[in-house]
């Protein structure tokens, strides 16, 4: 079932798909990756990075020869996170050949150059978005993310929560400004109370990002009997910092857990440091240098290099580098940039290495549940990573290691 919303866009920008057959390269010696993504507007603080990180990717593959003898040239145009915008960005690109389209990392932002690009068969991939709509779920069968989805990213770090750190009793605190946040609590909560049963969920409360203030689910929180042993907290900026700052505030010391949204170091300033401590979360990898696999400390190198010695604002930015490096490797085991061959390959991937993580993809779907994700603790104001943790195995992995 489709978004009404995305409908709505894509019956507006159906005249400008068809410029004929567009799921190949070009005629001449180059082929095209498209980006329908954000250069402006809120979405572009969550574009940038992974579209930043994919031109990285190819360079690499031009550096090497190219790719079935072609150059890869990627053609960025800017939505202006604004979802018209998004469907005629993806159409233009489509129109100019494209044999693989990227789209922003948001399913109501990026949806419509998603349908788009389906509806013209075109092989398309959101880098970061982790609503399981943008995927072959809501759109079609051309539609991959390269997120984790968002309630698998919930339900590992309760696992992590409950087996690693042997925390019992929960509390959930969701911010429900996005479907996003709503979705990380939700797969926490399912996997918490399967592990430790719905008792041990000692209570849950919302509240708006643009809330200037939560005392009442501060009092609220603090008057649970028992104590939780972990507040979930599912929310994006400038909320939930601001979240944290009145916990920590009111005395609520209590470890803190979240998902990617917590990731990048733009946020700390918003709270002091003795109050950024007991604080956890996990992301696909750590954008500071220091990640445990030599392949990330690589590509953090090379990003610097090439953006005056800035390293990427997350560890989200490797989606982008591993949506190019996933399409490549589909595209030189198929022998061709046709879409449908392309399409058969990306779905026998089984744990395919690529800088985002270990990564599989089924005919059924086309997003991620079961990957292992690097957490990170705060100790008074810095984070560091502890490890890739994989709820498969309940335990930290080092599958790059093998």
């Amino acid at each position: 079932m489709r978004n009404g919303l995305v409908q709505g866009v894509f019956g507006a920008a159906c005249g400008l798909l068809l410029f004929g057959a567009a799921n190949a390269a070009n005629a001449d010696d180059s082929v095209i990756i498209g980006a329908a993504t954000a250069t402006s507007g809120w979405m572009a603080a969550y574009d940038e990075g992974p579209v930043a990180a994919a031109r990285l990717a190819v360079d690499e593959i031009n550096a090497s020869g190219g790719l079935l003898g072609k150059h890869v040239v990627l053609q960025q145009i800017d939505t202006k996170t604004d979802r018209a915008q998004g469907a005629r960005a993806g159409s233009e690109l489509i129109g100019r050949g494209a044999a693989v389209l990227i789209e922003s990392c948001d399913f109501d932002i990026g949806g419509p150059a998603a349908l788009v690009a389906n509806q013209a068969k075109v092989i398309n991939f959101s880098p970061c978005g982790a609503d399981i709509k943008l995927g072959n779920k809501a759109i079609g069968p051309y539609v991959f993310t390269m997120a984790t989805d968002a309630e698998a990213s919930g339900a590992l770090v309760a696992d992590w929560s409950y087996r690693k750190q042997h925390w019992k009793t929960a509390y959930i605190l969701v911010d429900t400004i996005i479907e996003y946040n709503k979705s990380v609590c939700r797969g926490f909560e399912k996997k918490w109370t399967d592990l430790g049963g719905a008792a041990s969920i000692v209570g849950k409360d919302s509240y708006k990002n643009e809330d200037a203030s939560i005392a009442a689910q501060v009092t609220r929180l603090k008057s649970v009997t028992p104590t939780p042993d972990v507040i979930a907290l599912c929310g994006v900026t400038p909320g939930f910092p601001a979240a944290i700052r009145q916990l920590r505030s009111a005395g609520v010391n209590t470890a803190i857990v979240g998902g990617v949204s917590m990731d990048g170091d733009a946020w700390h300033d918003a709270l002091p440091k003795e109050q950024l401590t007991n604080v956890f979360y996990a992301s696909y990898s750590s954008a500071r240098g220091d990640d445990p696999r030599p392949e990330v400390q690589d590509f953090v190198a090379k990003y610097k290099a090439t953006h005056n010695g800035e390293p990427p604002a997350t560890g989200q930015a490797v989606t982008g580098h591993s949506v190019v490096t996933a399409w490549a490797r589909a595209v030189q085991r198929a022998g061709t940039f046709a879409s449908d061959p392309v399409l058969k390959q990306l779905e026998a991937f089984k744990d395919e290495p690529l800088l985002v993580g270990q990564t599989s993809y089924t005919p059924d779907l086309h997003t991620n549940f079961l990957r292992p994700m690097l957490i990170f603790g705060f100790t008074n104001g810095k984070a560091s990573p502890f490890g890739y943790y994989d709820p498969r195995v309940g335990d930290y992995v080092t599958w790059w290691k093998k």
